[in-house]
């Protein structure tokens, strides 16, 4: 008696494709309908930099709000509070300054990453107005910070209304 199972070689075939295609169902990337997107490397590099983006405006309007915030001079008094708030927004807007600059770009990018450095350049240039206000709290300054806040913030609406923005 011959104890002995052999498995055909159809069998090893269709287990095998059949793991191929379930791993590739599980890590496939999803559309907002929920179903598998087959993204070549040129549309997966696009995809990853509309994530970027939305990421970096999110950002920028925290910031912006921050910024808000210490011209409202809800700091009761706190020197110390309200200049290290706005030293730490300074600092987030230069880092976001620099991924955005650092982060490769494709050439059809290049308009969505311009809107988002001019929208990071306003912020930027808000939390410097903020701290020189902090530092001597004039009417000029405050209103200068203000404007400089409007500027950033109306950089920022057109940065949401791009075609880089939408929905994915």
């Amino acid at each position: 008696m011959n104890s002995e199972i052999t498995i055909p070689k159809w069998a090893w075939m269709v287990g095998v494709a059949l793991a191929i295609l379930l791993l590739g169902v599980g890590i496939s990337p999803r559309g907002a309908d929920g179903h598998p997107l087959l993204l070549s490397p040129d549309v997966k590099a696009l995809n990853d930099y509309r994530g970027s983006l939305s990421t970096w405006h999110d950002r920028l309007v925290d910031l912006n709000d921050r910024i808000a915030r210490i011209l409202s001079n809800n700091y009761g008094g706190d020197l110390f509070s309200q200049s290290s708030e706005g030293q730490k927004v300074l600092n987030e807007t230069i880092q976001i300054l620099e991924e955005i600059d650092q982060t490769s770009t494709t050439a059809a990018a290049v308009p969505a990453r311009d809107l988002a450095l001019n929208a990071a350049s306003a912020t930027l240039s808000a939390a410097q107005l903020s701290l020189l206000w902090i530092s001597a709290p004039t009417q000029v300054n405050l209103d200068a910070a203000g404007q400089a806040l409007d500027t950033a913030r109306a950089n920022l609406t057109s940065l949401e209304a791009s075609q880089w923005m939408t929905p994915r």
